[in-house]
């Protein structure tokens, strides 16, 4: 698997830097000031915005948030304070210098959508791009070429925790209005089952934006929408097992529309195990989306090999598979379509984890190869229930 240059890979970090400090002095202007308040028993950052009347009545104020007091990257801006204005030129021939040496950019189209959302709050409000196009934001995090052919995508997938959702105190512009912004078509979609809530949003081109939740709770939620008030009092998110797992702690990324648009995305090494969980929870009518599902895995799985990274993706999947014998199914049933050369990688870098961990890499499903994989999800199944 090839690597980009150093240079191409400082480019990608600086650009990331950069696009987010460009979004950070758009949001909150110097004439304002950052204050903390608790909630739920943790801190978070609001900036105090004033509106002058222009001598007309007092001074206006409003709180916006920014985000938990304990993210680095926030806590180093609202001490500070004191930004440098970071030039639309130079993030533009940055983003353009990277497409040219072949880092993934989404259609123009599909740009605009996420740069009108990014811009109207939608990751300040701490959502997560996931989904095909938060992979093709994974070459420059990982410095390798990933596979042209599993970067394209037909739609948006934007998910966030709930408990984040209903305890900010803002919302998002009306989505639809943002939309139809970039695309007239674009129009509402509704589920079956819910005709209040809107399960996402389509263009006359089949082009989807969609949002998401994780489940915890009892199955039978599952694939239901349930209310984001952070998205606005008509927007629904469909309610999905294995979510959590995948937007733990999301990173900062860009995606190289334009100037570049910042992004929070899952960590790779998620992205790469729950990938390999989905998969086995698609049906026949979905076998192609199960296929990209392994080989998007494959090809993560295949680049933190080549950076030398492996055990990154090995505590991923100890982490997973820790959490019960039904993670563990799955985990193992998706391993088990990985090409010999990739499950190989995989079971090195768990190896690689276990021992910097202090455990045994046998605890963790991969030692005994396909055949001992494969032994051992038999004498689990003949005693458990089956996965949801």
């Amino acid at each position: 698997m090839k690597q980009f240059s150093n240079i191409d890979q400082v480019m990608f970090s600086d650009l990331v830097q950069k696009a987010t400090d460009a979004d950070f002095d758009e949001n909150f202007p110097e004439n304002g000031t950052f204050l903390k308040q608790k909630r739920a028993n943790r801190e978070y950052y609001y900036y105090k915005a004033y509106e002058t009347s222009g001598g007309h009545g007092p001074t206006k104020t409003a709180l916006k948030y920014v985000g938990p007091a304990d993210d680095p990257e926030i806590a180093k801006r609202a001490q500070a304070f004191q930004r440098t204005k970071i030039g639309y030129r130079a993030r533009r021939e940055l983003a353009a210098k990277l497409r040219r040496a072949g880092y993934p950019a989404p259609p123009h189209m599909e740009g605009l959508v996420v740069s009108e959302l990014a811009r109207a709050g939608l990751f300040r409000l701490r959502a997560t791009l996931v989904g095909s196009m938060a992979y093709q934001t994974y070459s420059g995090i990982l410095g390798v070429r990933l596979p042209d052919e599993l970067v394209t995508t037909e739609d948006m997938d934007i998910a966030k925790f709930y408990g984040i959702s209903i305890s900010i105190d803002e919302s998002m512009p009306d989505i639809e209005d943002i939309l139809k912004k970039v695309d007239p078509t674009f129009a509402p979609s509704f589920s079956p089952d819910e005709t209040k809530l809107f399960s996402g949003f389509a263009n006359a081109t089949g082009f989807k934006v969609e949002f998401l939740t994780p489940n915890r709770g009892d199955e039978d939620y599952s694939s239901r929408l349930t209310k984001m008030p952070s998205l606005g009092p008509s927007v629904g998110a469909q309610v999905l097992r294995f979510l959590d797992y995948l937007i733990h702690e999301p990173i900062r990324s860009v995606v190289l529309h334009d100037a570049g648009v910042p992004v929070l995305v899952p960590a790779p090494e998620r992205y790469a195990i729950h990938k390999l969980i989905v998969a086995t929870k698609r049906n026949v009518f979905f076998a192609d989306k199960a296929k990209k599902d392994i080989n998007q895995a494959g090809a993560l799985i295949q680049a933190f090999d080549t950076v030398k990274r492996g055990s990154d993706l090995g505590f991923a999947w100890m982490e997973a598979w820790e959490r019960g014998a039904r993670w563990r199914r799955r985990l193992g049933v998706g391993a088990l379509r990985l090409s010999d050369d990739t499950f190989a990688m995989l079971s090195k870098g768990v190896a690689e984890a276990a021992k910097l961990d202090g455990k045994s890499a046998d605890e963790y499903g991969l030692t005994g190869g396909k055949d001992g994989l494969l032994a051992r999800l038999s004498i689990a199944k003949a005693t458990a229930a089956p996965a949801p």
